[in-house]
């Protein structure tokens, strides 16, 4: 704290105050074995401690599940999260004191070679924290749903400051990797911005529609971006794989919305507490599209979870990706629950155990949140499974015609439904065109066996996002975000 608060300027104490911010930074990404355990206290820090499950799962019988998943992993990534914020905090106050986003470098004119590379060396130092707590503190802002502290004027500074010259190759890659994903951080940034302003806006976009435009506007930055910069013969391993995952995330909350429309408009379409006699529903092509980009994009990380255990390591990896890992688990349950082809749910369930492997078995000690999580995952994916799989069977109603139990595939896009087409396909594009190479063909209904499609019984919290407030919540900090998972039969 005496670097933090003291009156010395001298360059001596700006290069020790310089590394103490970096140690900050690096402290919000790795925790001490003491924050996964809540203080035993009722003072001022009593809030950290886990409420009591909810009533209406005690009724149920799932207390004990869910009071585990409260315990487990909503406090501890809570409480991470919270230390990591005022880390963070800390971090820039002291970065801000140190001048390190003032372009005067009047304090370091040098007249010889090796005061040049001295300069040199300090610049590369403070462009390399000016990038750290850009990344770090509007990545934590975006996960947690706060607005971030470092106000736009900094922008300018910290992207536009130039290379020291004769950088070595390592310092030259590791600017470009930070620059990527400053860039990467500014997208997923405009994504929340443009989708989650508000409650009332983000339900009129998903409603109405014009979510779909929205998206097709970002989808082609997204490539963009992977083109880029997502380049393995150009970034070191560990950057790549670090920036596959980020990249992957994004594209997955990304194209989550189009989930949060489905569910939204089957809500908006039925009486309140009558989601038990809900019809069946199905979902649009344009949606279905959405919803295997999300399927694809978690299987990716979760992969990409199986190489790094293989590799010796995810043991080592900061609680960012941890906790990314779990997000997508989440997002990939629900992508499924909404509905899926009896192929993609084998694949993708296949994925989801080959992960719960990797996390059982490269926890770095016994508390890790990993350890923890694993457990409780692979308990939700057998149930996932059980019940998916019943869900598949359909039903003879008094007329000897077949109709299914839940949702259902998205039908072809029907060329009399001008209201629907105008919604889904607002360039008037022929529906099989605008399905990227990746996803093929899309099968219509009647190309379908009865059996190959499966689904869970609709339950509101299929939606990815809880946006009862501003901003899109992650799933991992709503208390009621795997309700569907509570709700299935034993």
């Amino acid at each position: 704290m005496r670097l933090i608060f003291g009156q010395e300027k001298s360059t001596k104490s700006k290069v020790r105050s310089l590394g103490t911010v970096e140690a900050l930074l690096l402290m919000s990404e790795w925790h001490p074995r003491s924050l996964h355990f809540p203080p035993e206290t009722d003072g001022w820090d009593d809030d950290l401690i886990s409420p009591a499950p909810n009533s209406k799962h005690s009724e149920n019988g799932d207390n004990n599940s869910e009071s585990r998943w409260v315990e487990d992993m909503i406090e501890p990534a809570r409480r991470s999260d919270q230390m990591s914020w005022m880390l963070l905090g800390c971090g820039l106050s002291l970065a801000h004191e140190l001048g390190i986003f003032d372009n005067d470098d009047s304090d370091m004119n040098c007249s010889s070679e090796e005061e040049q590379q001295w300069t040199d060396q300090m610049t590369l130092r403070r462009q390399r924290v000016q990038r750290l707590l850009y990344v770090y503190i509007n990545q934590l802002a975006w996960r947690i749903g706060c607005m971030s502290p470092i106000p736009q004027s900094l922008n300018h500074a910290i992207l536009g400051g130039r290379r020291p010259r004769g950088l070595s190759q390592p310092g030259n890659t590791w600017l470009t990797f930070m620059d990527s994903w400053i860039e990467l951080t500014k997208l997923a940034k405009s994504v929340t911005d443009m989708f989650f302003p508000s409650a009332v806006f983000s339900r009129q976009q998903l409603l109405t529609g014009r979510y779909v435009g929205l998206l097709e506007h970002f989808r082609p930055l997204l490539n963009q971006w992977k083109d880029k910069y997502l380049q393995p013969q150009v970034l070191d391993k560990a950057f790549y794989n670090d920036l596959f995952i980020e990249y992957n995330f994004v594209r997955v909350y990304t194209h989550s919305v189009g989930m949060q429309a489905v569910v939204e408009r089957a809500v908006a379409d039925t009486e309140p507490n009558q989601f038990d006699e809900m019809r069946p529903m199905t979902i649009d092509p344009t949606d279905y599209e959405y919803i295997q980009e999300v399927i694809d994009g978690c299987c990716q990380i979760l992969q990409k979870v199986t190489h790094l255990a293989e590799a010796g390591a995810l043991r080592f990896s900061p609680v960012r990706i941890v906790l990314r890992i779990t997000s997508a688990s989440i997002f990939l349950m629900k992508a499924l629950s909404l509905g899926t082809r009896h192929a993609k749910l084998q694949e993708a369930l296949e994925i989801l155990e080959k992960a719960i492997d990797a996390l059982k078995s490269n926890a770095l000690d016994d508390v890790h949140l990993s350890t923890r999580y694993a457990a409780l995952l692979d308990m939700h994916v057998s149930r996932l499974r059980r019940n998916l799989l019943a869900s598949s069977k359909v039903m003879k109603n008094s007329r000897g015609t077949m109709r299914r139990s839940s949702m259902g595939p998205p039908p072809w896009p029907d060329s009399t439904s001008n209201s629907h087409a105008d919604r889904t396909n607002p360039m008037g594009t022929p529906a099989s065109q605008e399905l990227t190479p990746e996803l093929g063909f899309m099968p219509s209904l009647n190309d379908m066996a009865g059996d190959e499609w499966l689904s869970l019984p609709f339950d509101p919290s299929m939606a990815p996002f809880g946006i009862s407030s501003s901003g899109g919540q992650f799933p991992m900090y709503e208390g009621g975000g795997l309700d569907f998972i509570w709700n299935l039969p034993s």
